[in-house]
C-alpha cells in the first residue's frame, strides 16, 4: 500500500509542478508581450487558465492522500470511542460517493457532452479539458480506499 501510494504521489506531484510551469510561463509572457512588447498574447489566458484548473483538481487529490484536504475536524474531534469511529466511517463514506457519483460519473458525463467543442483559443477539445474531472475521482477514490486500509492497519496494531 504504501509503493502505490508513492507511485501516486510522485506522479500526481510532477504532474502538477509541470502545470505550475505552464502556468509560471504563460502568465509571464503574458505580462511580457502587454507591457514591454505591447500587443498581448491571445493564447497565455487559455494557458493559464486551464493550467489552473488542473492544478486544483490534481491538489485536491493529492490533499486526499496526505490527509491535507479540508475536512471537519472540529466536529470529527468532539467525538470519542465508538461514536468517533462511526462519524469517521460516515465521512469515509461520503468522501467516496462524491467522488464516485459527482466527479467520476458526473465527470465522463461531462467529458462525453464536450468532447466534440473546442476552446476558442487553443482549439483543444474541452472534452480533454474536462478529463480532470474524473480522473482526480479515481485518485480521490484509490487514496481514501488507502486511507481506510491504513486506519483499519493501524487499529489492528494497537488492539494486539
Amino acid at each position: 500500500m504504501d509503493k502505490t501510494r508513492k507511485v501516486l504521489d510522485n506522479f500526481l506531484l510532477t504532474l502538477a509542478s509541470v502545470l505550475i510551469l505552464f502556468l509560471t510561463i504563460a502568465t509571464l509572457w503574458q505580462v511580457f508581450t502587454r507591457f514591454v512588447i505591447g500587443d498581448p498574447s491571445v493564447i497565455t489566458e487559455e494557458v493559464a487558465r486551464f493550467s489552473l484548473i488542473w492544478i486544483a483538481m490534481l491538489g485536491a487529490a493529492y490533499g486526499f492522500g496526505s490527509g491535507e484536504h479540508l475536512s471537519l475536524d472540529f466536529i470529527r474531534e468532539k467525538f470519542e470511542g465508538n461514536i468517533y469511529k462511526w462519524v469517521r466511517i460516515g465521512i469515509d463514506v461520503v468522501v467516496l460517493l462524491f467522488a464516485l457519483f459527482v466527479l467520476v460519473l458526473g465527470g465522463f458525463t461531462i467529458v462525453n457532452a464536450t468532447l466534440t467543442e473546442s476552446s476558442p483559443i487553443l482549439g483543444i477539445s474541452m472534452g480533454a479539458i474536462y478529463s480532470i474531472l474524473p480522473a482526480s475521482g479515481i485518485f480521490i477514490i484509490i487514496y481514501q480506499v488507502l486511507n481506510v486500509l491504513d486506519r483499519k492497519r493501524m487499529e489492528g496494531r494497537e488492539q494486539s
